[in-house]
């Protein structure tokens, strides 16, 4: 029986669970049906009968599970599957196809293809179909030829793009090893030189040498950047060796060169020249470089280098934009600028040589964090500009985690009764965004820190329990292995793992030794205390966890009462007093709420101006909101807000950092449609206004 990668990826997730795993939290995970479900369990349970090991059991009330040594034999069973025991996704074929024609020296036509990813003859047409539309963004076409079958032709350098955007395809979270299982022989026609190849002894060498260039940059690399980067380069070696070279123009020579990521690159090329005993060109030097500067990295200690002045600014406007747009203050901004830069800095240089990462997390981030997700992207267009190309959702993704993590609910503070360390291989912008879920999940942790795996496994952490996204050797203290984002089901279960071991509720206490009596009376328990454990974890009532606090819709705040029509007011500071009226009146806001506003806009200017002829004046929940609410007033005659001529005041009176992102991000929309804004100048009674908010209010 064979596994396809999310049969793999259920029964990795049941192993990794080490105890129950219900129904509900796999369909949320996979986003799959129950009956989806069911047939896979019978696939994976198929292929462990062939393995000699126990099936996937379940209990009805609890879930699905494996026993102790089953669930230990699985991943090394896992890492020896034979080739034709794994069955490739349409995304992990063409990715594949791609690669061979990339990599591989030799004629390849139908035939070889099909045999290299073990599908149809048809479907490896569609897959060919599929690869070369999709090699069209790469500048690259897809021909056969009668001579030497199916070839891509195109610029080496938007070849080796490619290869980039494709290894992120087939690269499997389980490393290394498990990628033996996906290599039917990416270099030679037959087996033997494969071996050598991709001799992870090699592998471990590459990573080694990349790592020890750490020292030189300040920095360190992500382990999932330091995995796939070693990957990147063994085969960008096997193309120059082909006599296969990039080209980088003498200008951009001139300024990679002065830079500390260039004295790195011929640092790693004289050790990846001694290890493959082979000269490695300049160029592929300065290819190295540019890798290397838009490397993803967990922390870096010149972050405040002068080299990054161009884009400091760009990161200060960004977070403006951020807060205007949403409607916060960030009380330790700098420090959020700081964390930003970091993660932009690379970014910019992702973007401009066409190394987009693409992030497994997007579609999560989009659908889970919206808001969130639109504000980051209305504030993108500063780097962009800088660029002089579009950033992709992906890359804005990451960003908006940064964004996502520092959105704090005001006074929500843990209680610090208990700490936690995050181990995290994907950077800080996904540790901050697990950070604030898991801060908004338990009532009595403090996160401590987050570290990369390398440094879990060689330093010693003081911390009462360990979560990681990815397994971990445990080490003295409990290790919780969860998603980078937590969905519903996967926060009970964790609450559950969490409070069994370290806040049961004492009043339970006795009711779990009636049933140890009970149960050691008529079975013989091997495992008392694992007993005990699961017993709890099935009892345990995750108290903490709440329902997250519901966001209301545009219409629902800024209701038909709460807008007004004047001709004139004879100054901005009158106007915004006016504009909050109907907010003080109807018990929302107080009066140090409009000073605080007005106060702020003499402090920092007109910033609140957020399109022409429009502004949204705030200020912080602490100063006097009472009640989450919105209110508009539109002039006939616009008033100055220092040099700027504002028409429209749209007052908002936030209650934390985040219920009102919903109803902001569908204003976002309304106001980046100027046909939208020139209808409600021209409005003359509230109730055509407030139609036309709620047409944006879906």
């Amino acid at each position: 029986m064979s596994l396809d990668q999310r049969s793999m990826a259920i029964l990795s997730y049941i192993v990794k669970a080490s105890t129950y795993v219900s129904l509900q939290e796999i369909s949320e995970k996979f986003n799959i049906s129950r009956r989806t479900i069911y047939y896979d369990i019978e696939k994976i349970n198929d292929w462990l009968k062939e393995n000699r090991l126990q099936s996937v059991k379940q209990v009805r009330s609890a879930g699905f599970y494996l026993d102790e040594e089953t669930a230990h034999q699985v991943p090394g069973k896992l890492v020896t599957l034979k080739k034709w025991h794994y069955e490739y996704t349409v995304k992990e074929r063409k990715a594949w196809l791609a690669i061979y024609l990339m990599v591989l020296d030799i004629p390849l036509f139908l035939d070889n293809l099909m045999k290299k990813v073990r599908v149809s003859r048809n479907t490896t047409i569609e897959d060919l179909k599929g690869l070369k539309e999709e090699l069209k963004r790469f500048h690259l076409v897809l021909e056969f030829e009668r001579r030497h079958g199916y070839v891509i032709i195109g610029k080496e350098d938007d070849k080796r793009r490619a290869i980039v955007y494709y290894l992120q395809h087939v690269l499997p979270e389980q490393g290394w090893q498990a990628l033996l299982i996906k290599i039917p022989g990416i270099l030679q026609e037959n087996g033997p030189d494969i071996l050598h190849f991709f001799e992870i002894e090699k592998w471990k060498a590459v990573q080694l040498i990349i790592a020890e260039s750490e020292e030189d940059l300040n920095i360190q690399f992500t382990d999932e950047f330091l995995d796939n980067f070693a990957l990147r380069l063994l085969f960008f070696y096997k193309r120059f060796s082909q006599g296969k070279k990039v080209s980088i123009d003498p200008v951009e020579k001139d300024v990679l060169r002065d830079t500390k990521q260039f004295r790195a690159a011929e640092k790693i090329a004289r050790k990846l020249s001694a290890l493959f005993e082979v000269d490695f060109p300049e160029e592929e030097v300065f290819y190295i470089t540019k890798h290397l500067l838009g490397s993803r990295i967990q922390f870096s200690e010149e972050v405040e280098s002068t080299s990054n002045d161009f884009l400091k600014d760009v990161v200060t406007n960004m977070v403006s934009d951020f807060q205007r747009f949403a409607c916060v203050f960030f009380e330790n901004r700098q420090e959020i600028e700081r964390n930003l830069l970091l993660h932009v800095k690379t970014a910019y240089f992702r973007v401009k040589y066409g190394l987009e990462v693409e992030n497994d997390m997007t579609k999560a981030i989009i659908e889970k964090y919206h808001d969130i997700f639109l504000i980051t992207k209305k504030s993108m267009f500063h780097l962009e500009n800088l660029i002089g190309k579009a950033v992709n959702d992906d890359e804005t993704a990451l960003i908006a985690m940064h964004f996502g993590g520092w959105m704090k609910r005001v006074g929500a503070e843990a209680v610090k009764r208990k700490t936690a360390l995050l181990v995290c291989t994907n950077g800080i912008g996904t540790s901050r965004l697990l950070q604030r879920q898991l801060e908004g999940l338990f009532s009595t942790i403090d996160i401590i820190g987050c570290v990369s795996l390398r440094e879990y496994e060689s330093n010693q952490f003081e911390a009462d329990f360990i979560i990681s996204t990815i397994p971990l050797q445990k080490k003295t203290k409990p290790v919780f292995v969860v998603s980078p984002i937590l969905t519903e089901a996967e926060k009970e279960s964790l609450l559950k793992k969490v409070n069994a071991q370290l806040d049961f509720d004492p009043k339970q206490t006795s009711a779990i030794d009636t049933l140890m009596d009970i149960i050691q009376k008529y079975a013989d328990v091997r495992n008392e205390t694992a007993l005990q454990t699961e017993l709890k974890q099935y009892l345990a009532k995750p108290l903490s966890l709440q329902a997250e606090r519901p966001r209301p819709s545009l219409k629902e705040l800024l209701m038909k009462e709460h807008i007004q029509l004047r001709q004139e007011v004879p100054t901005w500071e009158e106007a915004i007093w006016a504009a909050a009226e109907p907010l003080k009146r109807g018990g929302f806001v107080t009066d140090h709420y409009i000073e605080s506003m007005v106060q702020n806009i003499k402090n920092m200017g007109p910033y609140i101006v957020i399109a022409p002829m429009v502004a949204l004046p705030h200020a912080k929940p602490e100063d006097g909101v009472q009640q989450l609410g919105m209110s508009l007033l539109k002039l006939d005659k616009p008033v100055l807000f220092m040099d700027k001529e504002v028409r429209l005041l749209i007052v908002l009176a936030a209650i934390d950092g985040d219920s009102h992102l919903k109803a902001v991000s569908q204003l976002t929309n309304l106001l980046s449609k100027p046909n939208q804004i020139n209808k409600i100048l021209e409005a003359e009674f509230a109730i055509n206004i407030f139609d036309i908010i709620k047409a944006y209010s879906v």
